[in-house]
């Protein structure tokens, strides 16, 4: 009859959880079809957690219907002897008899007494109080497996999360322990009840989750900092990019990346971004021009031509203006036109320009004189990529991409060419805080596909010493289109995999690309090596730029730090190549995707992260330790003594500032005027140098007669606007 009942309740539970299951997804598919389309649904785990359902109701049900025996034979739970570890030498453990017990009847047939389950329950609070004893208690929260395989391998106990086995959390432990057995979910979930009031010594939570047991200084897998200089957002990249030339070191420290500026930011911001917008459209145009040099017969045509010329010098003068900003010629300058009519004739070149660009409008000019200002236009090109490197990987389209300033995982990226889409978007969306970044429309291509690099980094620290580590192992994103700037869909020039896996390949694509859109750093070795790349390049000039780029993020946020004890982070950091294999930092991710979603992330992640439990677990106990790919880049003391010390006194290091001195106008010859002629007044007149007496007019008159001409007086405002230039903050 109890079998015929547990049967039968089996039957119907199953059916009916398996029934409302079916329902719920057509429900849910019916409702919300747009947003599930592109997701695999494993109905591994929905089984698993209906099986785990039905085993706990059943224990519950077999607990209410166990039947009271006496206790003759005095069995011993085989599941006692391994807890206190005399299973592998030989010795038992002998329970004392008793002469009447009441006893359980499991669902497998096998009896236990209550005094066998007090004594697994001692039995487990014994471990229990022994890892606390050596911090031996972790929590994970998530599916991360491989964390919690490593450390229950290292003899560590599970404080399980409140989202895990909820149904058999909230079984009473007496059930528990009566179905526990040696790595089963049932002795996990007793195990956690007898430790839930001890805290956790490892932490592995969301960023978004208050930091518990604080006071205990737990392993946590976070590291907090302010928002304006939190480099896992695309505000607060910006915000290190700002910093990070106090901290520049050639070959140590150095951060390149595309020009950014935040739209949601102060007025000075927006101008900034307004200014470097149109400059760039001058060098947009004039790139166009030398790209096509070999056919200027078709962009000159000086009777049909339907573009003046003077948009051409209107590009070379201000593109002249900006090289002399680089050389302070232009601190003294006044501003000769109004606002409005500056606005105006901005927009007519803009849209002149992008006529030229875009639609193929021929310039009315001769092909001779075209050809005299391509060459002023180089010479002015060429000056600027040197000081500014990022002018390099400009184009011809001036596009930018627009990003949310505290998202991921590609949501609401847009790419834009023409300014007043960008403030229109950014103002359509104000919650999302959209930054404007520059386009890399000349990136490293792979078989004329875009691809970028995915390079995990992480941070400990300790009592003293924060450490960066950087991973010696990566792997390659491609996109599922081959790159094209004339197509600006997300399909073509965004590489995340969240993204490209809503895509299929393009069929004419190159065979040789993966099929899964990944490569291992193995595979872009072997490219490198059969492609026109210099020799032994990743390790002489891109492995070396990562960690020039990552060390001056890190220390360009360090001013609003959080240096908690025991804090480390993985992040996940995405680079780009220029054509010269110079190394772009584009963004870093606090909460990389660790999952095995291709062949090349299921080999690399779980490595990943048995490595991180090898530096940040066992380094500390061990300093011999093995830390698997894991290489330690930099190390930073940030409890350095910050008082001022009088007697040390400071180290000022750098080089005098050298502006630009224009040559003076001839003076002209001053009259001799009497004395009784000459009035008091603030300004004093100068006299011939005949008149002055003394070695110093004589030393005066020596330096103007060998053509040294007096340094220039700057007035107040270029005072003010070189010191702002110079010291203050962007």
């Amino acid at each position: 009859l109890h079998s015929k009942i547990i049967g039968n309740f089996r039957q119907k539970k199953y059916s009916a959880s398996a029934s409302k299951f079916v329902v719920n997804r057509m429900q849910r598919s019916s409702t919300s079809w747009p947003n599930y389309r592109n997701q695999y649904y494993n109905p591994v785990y929905k089984i698993r957690s209906l099986i785990q359902t039905l085993d706990a109701e059943l224990a519950a049900l077999s607990h209410r219907c166990a039947v009271s025996k006496v206790n003759v034979l005095n069995p011993v739970n085989p599941s006692v002897g391994y807890i206190l570890g005399h299973s592998s030498s030989g010795t038992k453990y002998k329970a004392k008899p008793e002469p009447q017990k009441s006893m359980a009847i499991l669902s497998d047939g096998q009896p236990i007494s209550a005094a066998q389950t007090r004594t697994l329950s001692s039995m487990y609070r014994s471990r229990v109080i022994d890892a606390f004893r050596n911090r031996r208690i972790f929590t994970v929260y998530g599916n991360y497996h491989t964390i919690r395989r490593a450390l229950l391998n290292r003899g560590w106990l599970e404080k399980l999360a409140p989202n895990r086995y909820p149904k058999l959390q909230s079984l009473p432990e007496e059930v528990l322990l009566q179905h526990a057995k040696r790595g089963n979910d049932y002795e996990a979930v007793a195990i956690s009840k007898i430790i839930s009031h001890f805290p956790a010594f490892f932490i592995w939570q969301p960023k978004a989750q208050r930091d518990y047991h604080s006071d205990v200084l737990p392993l946590r897998n976070r590291v907090r900092r302010g928002r304006n200089l939190d480099f896992s957002t695309k505000v607060g990249l910006i915000g290190c990019a700002e910093q990070h030339q106090w901290f520049h070191e050639r070959g140590v420290c150095g951060m390149s990346h595309p020009r950014f500026y935040r739209l949601g930011g102060g007025s000075e911001e927006r101008m900034a971004f307004i200014e470097d917008f149109r400059q760039t459209q001058c060098r947009s145009l004039l790139k166009y021009i030398l790209e096509n040099i070999q056919r200027l017969p078709e962009l000159a045509d000086p009777e049909e031509g339907t573009i003046p010329i003077s948009v051409v010098h209107f590009a070379v003068t201000n593109l002249k203006k900006h090289f002399d900003e680089f050389e302070h010629r232009t601190l003294d300058e006044e501003c000769e036109k109004s606002k409005e009519s500056e606005n105006i004739e901005w927009q007519d070149f803009i849209m002149d320009s992008n006529r030229v660009i875009k639609n193929n409008a021929k310039i009315k000019v001769t092909v001779p004189l075209l050809e005299e200002v391509s060459k002023l236009s180089r010479i002015y090109l060429t000056k600027l990529e040197e000081r500014r490197r990022d002018y390099k990987w400009d184009g011809c389209r001036n596009l930018w991409i627009l990003k949310p300033g505290y998202q991921c995982r590609g949501l609401g990226i847009i790419i834009r060419s023409s300014i007043d889409e960008i403030w229109q978007y950014a103002t359509n969306f104000p919650q999302r805080r959209y930054i404007a970044q520059k386009y890399l429309e000349r990136p490293l291509l792979i078989h004329k596909t875009k691809f970028d690099i995915r390079q995990y980094m992480l941070l400990s620290i300790s009592d003293c010493i924060l450490t960066i580590w950087l991973y010696k192992d990566c792997y390659l994103r491609f996109s599922s289109q081959e790159f094209t700037i004339d197509d600006l869909r997300e399909s073509i020039h965004l590489t995340n995999n969240s993204v490209q896996k809503r895509y299929k390949n393009k069929p004419n694509r190159d065979v040789r690309l993966p099929k899964n859109n990944m490569w291992s750093l193995e595979q872009f070795k072997i490219y490198l090596k059969h492609s026109n790349a210099p020799d032994n390049i990743w390790d002489e000039r891109i492995y070396p730029g990562f960690k020039e780029n990552l060390t001056a993020v890190v220390m360009a946020s360090l001013e609003e730090t959080d240096f908690v004890e025991n804090s480390f982070e993985l992040y996940g950091c995405d680079l780009m190549l220029d054509e010269q294999y110079n190394p772009i930092l584009i963004e870093i991710n606090s909460t990389p995707d660790l999952s095995p979603s291709t062949e090349v992330t299921a080999r690399i992640c779980p490595l990943a992260l048995k490595d991180l439990v090898k530096v940040i677990v066992d380094l500390p106990r061990n300093p011999l330790a093995p830390t698997g790919n894991f290489e330690r880049i930099y190390e930073v003391n940030y409890k350095i003594k910050r008082d001022f010390d009088p007697e040390v006194g400071l180290d000022i290091c750098g080089k005098a500032m050298t502006l630009f001195k224009q040559t003076a106008p001839p003076q002209k010859k001053l009259m001799r005027v009497p004395t009784k002629f000459i009035k008091k007044t603030e300004h004093t007149i100068k006299l011939p140098l005949k008149r002055l007496r003394g070695p110093a007019a004589q030393k005066t008159k020596a330096l103007m007669e060998s053509g040294v001409t007096e340094p220039k007086i700057l007035r107040s405002a270029a005072k003010e606007a070189l010191a702002l230039r110079y010291t203050a903050p962007k």
